[in-house]
Formats: C-alpha cells, sequence, structure tokens
C-alpha cells in the first residue's frame, strides 16, 4: 500500500484503523514502546485526524459557498446582458448615422467578452444615456424610457456585488484549501514514520496486517 497517494479520505481511513487496532493491540504496544512509541504518542495522531477532519468540514463548505456565488454571479451577469443587449441593438440603429451619440454610448464595434471590460462598457452606456435629454428623447420612441435605463443601470450594481461576492468566497476557497493541504502533508509524514515504527519492531509478524501493512 502505497499510503501517500491515498485519497485524503482513504488517508483518513487507513491511519484511523492502524492507530486503533495498535492501541488495542498489547503485543504491539510493547514492542513500539521500545521506540518511545507509546499512548501520548498514538494520541498524536487522534489530534491530527481531528484536525484534519475539521478543516474538511469547512473545506466543504467553502467549496459550496464558492459554488453558490458563481452560480448567483452567472445568473445576474446572463441577465444584465440580455436587458443590455437588446437595449444596446435598439441604440446602435438609432444612432447609427449620430457619431458622438454612438461614441458617447460606446456602441462603436462589437460588445466586450471579458467582464470587467464588458461592465465598463455598459456602465459608460447608461451613464451617459441618463444625462443626455436627447438620447433619452429618442430611445424613448422606441420604448425604452429613462426609468427603463436607469432600472437597467443597478443591474451592474447587482453584478457588480456578486463578481465581489464569488471572489471573496473563491479566495476563501483558496485559503481553506492550502490549510486541508498541508494538513494531509502533516498527516502523511506522521504515519510514514510510524507505519516505519511498526515495521522496525513487529519484523514480518503477521500482526501487521491488522494495522494496514501488507506482510510479504
Amino acid at each position: 500500500m502505497k499510503y501517500g497517494i491515498l485519497k485524503l479520505a482513504g488517508k483518513i481511513g487507513v491511519a484511523e484503523v492502524a492507530i486503533e487496532n495498535t492501541r488495542r493491540n498489547p503485543h504491539i504496544m510493547e514492542r513500539i514502546a521500545l521506540y518511545k512509541y507509546d499512548e501520548q504518542r498514538l494520541q498524536q495522531g487522534d489530534l491530527m485526524l481531528i484536525r484534519i477532519k475539521g478543516i474538511t468540514v469547512r473545506w466543504n463548505k467553502a467549496q459550496s459557498e464558492k459554488l453558490l456565488a458563481t452560480n448567483a454571479l452567472h445568473a445576474v451577469v446572463k441577465e444584465a446582458k440580455t436587458v443590455y443587449g437588446k437595449t444596446r441593438r435598439i441604440a446602435r440603429v438609432i444612432f447609427q448615422n449620430q457619431e458622438p451619440q454612438r461614441r458617447a454610448l460606446a456602441l462603436n464595434g462589437q460588445s466586450r467578452r471579458i467582464l470587467s471590460q464588458w461592465l465598463e462598457e455598459a456602465r459608460q452606456f447608461y451613464t451617459n444615456a441618463l444625462v443626455d435629454p436627447e438620447v433619452i428623447r429618442q430611445l424613448s420612441n422606441y420604448g425604452i424610457t429613462a426609468t427603463r435605463l436607469a432600472e437597467e443601470k443597478n443591474l451592474l450594481v447587482e453584478v457588480e456585488k456578486a463578481m465581489a461576492n464569488q471572489e471573496k468566497k473563491a479566495a476563501e476557497a483558496m485559503e481553506i484549501t492550502g490549510e486541508r493541504k498541508l494538513a494531509a502533508k502533516e498527516l502523511v509524514q506522521w504515519m510514514s514514520k510510524f507505519f516505519t515504527i511498526l515495521r522496525l519492531a513487529m519484523g514480518k509478524s503477521q500482526m501487521l496486517e491488522a494495522v494496514g501493512i501488507r506482510v510479504k
């Protein structure tokens, strides 16, 4: 068994069995005591397992929150892009021969694909449209009133909030992932030493099978 390549759940399971079965076997306990491995030493492994399980609970929660935040961001971006796309297409038709308005409303060229750039473009469109009575008048002829423009602009605020929340949750998930990896690495190191001591203490004894060590 190559303990280090196991998935984390496997590492935890093997460690639990190895420590508990060692603890329950007086003969093994007697032999490893020669190497200063006693109940107190086994409790170090117990504490590592408790810690990594706690981190894993937090990790699962962080991953769930990150996914929810990502889904929420995608939903609000989709909504904002849909309404902005329709309004922008109408504006491009209205102002196709009015270059000053086209520049002011960022209507030249295709809409940006990168979210941050798209957000800047849309913000420019709504901000400049709402302060220009002539733009509002012409858009109103197609049912796009100042009230509608303001409502659509508010969706950009929701996008910004969702972006900030998604970035926060992603950062939290990354931090806990790092903590979990470190805890897993420490467990692997501890178990590697423990298995080495068990092999030294027990030799080819079949008792090692009970603690997860295959005897050839």
